[in-house]
C-alpha cells in the first residue's frame, strides 16, 4: 500500500516510540507518509508499534535503546545533539514532549524532580530555537495534561498525604468535557507542529490538557 501523505519521503525518529504518546505518534506519522524509526527499550512493544505503523501504509524501522537511567531533560538534550548532524543538511523539525506539570501546573505533590525537569525542556526549547533557526530548524515543545497512557508503570507516589493541599474540584477539573485525552490528540497536535503547515512556529510550548491546568494551577 502506497502512503502520499504530507510527511511521504521524509524521515521521523520518535523517541518512546513503543507506548502512549510515542506510539500514537509513530503511527500517526507513518500515516501520513513518514518511514519512522520507533525507538523504545521493550522490544516486543517495538514490534507492535511497527506493525501498527504499517498497517496505516507507512514504514517503520524498530531501534531498541534504553535511555531510561537518563533524566528526561538529559535525555532530550543528548538526542537533540545526536540529530544535529543530520538535521542541518536539510532542516527539520523537533517537538520535545514535557508536560503541564513544572510549565503551568504547580500543584502535583512528589513531584518536585518530575516537574523540574519538564519545566527544564521547555526553557531548552526556547534556548535552542534561536539558535537552530539559522540552519532551518524548528523546534517546538507540547505539554500534555492528563492522558491515558501507562505512565503508572513507572509512577510509584510514597508519602505524599502530608504534603498534599486538601482542595477539591465539585465540578470536576476538566473545563471541556471527556475526561484524559487519548494519546492519538497528542500525536495529531506533534504531526502539525512537524508539518510545513506549522513552518513559522519554533520556540512554542503548546498544552494539550482540555484548559485543567488554567484551572488547577
Amino acid at each position: 500500500m502506497t502512503n502520499n501523505g504530507q510527511f511521504s519521503g521524509k524521515v521521523a525518529l520518535v523517541t518512546g516510540g513503543g507506548s502512549g504518546i510515542g506510539k500514537a505518534t509513530a503511527v500517526e506519522l507513518g500515516r501520513q507518509g513518514a518511514s519512522v524509526g520507533v525507538l523504545s527499550r521493550q522490544e516486543d512493544r517495538i514490534a507492535t508499534a511497527c506493525d501498527e505503523v504499517a498497517d496505516t501504509g507507512g514504514e517503520a524501522l524498530g531501534i531498541p535503546a534504553d535511555v531510561s537511567r537518563e533524566a528526561d531533560m538529559l535525555d532530550a538534550i543528548l538526542t537533540v545533539k545526536a540529530a544535529l548532524p543530520l538535521l542541518k543538511r536539510q532542516g527539520g523539525s523537533i517537538v520535545v514532549v514535557s508536560s503541564v506539570n513544572g510549565s503551568r501546573n504547580f500543584n502535583y505533590p512528589g513531584a518536585v524532580a518530575y516537574s523540574t525537569s519538564k519545566a527544564g525542556q521547555v526553557a531548552f526549547t526556547k534556548m535552542v530555537a534561536l539558535e537552530l533557526a539559522q540552519h532551518n530548524i524548528r523546534i517546538n515543545v507540547v505539554c500534555p495534561g492528563a492522558i491515558r497512557t501507562n505512565i503508572g508503570e513507572a509512577t510509584h507516589p510514597r508519602n505524599i498525604d502530608a504534603i498534599r493541599w486538601p482542595v477539591e474540584y465539585p465540578n470536576g477539573v476538566s473545563p471541556l468535557a471527556g475526561g484524559p485525552a487519548d494519546p492519538a490528540q497528542v500525536a495529531r497536535v506533534i504531526a502539525f507542529l512537524l508539518s510545513d503547515a506549522a513552518d513559522h512556529v519554533s520556540g512554542t510550548e503548546m498544552w494539550i490538557d482540555a484548559a485543567e491546568s488554567l484551572l488547577v494551577g
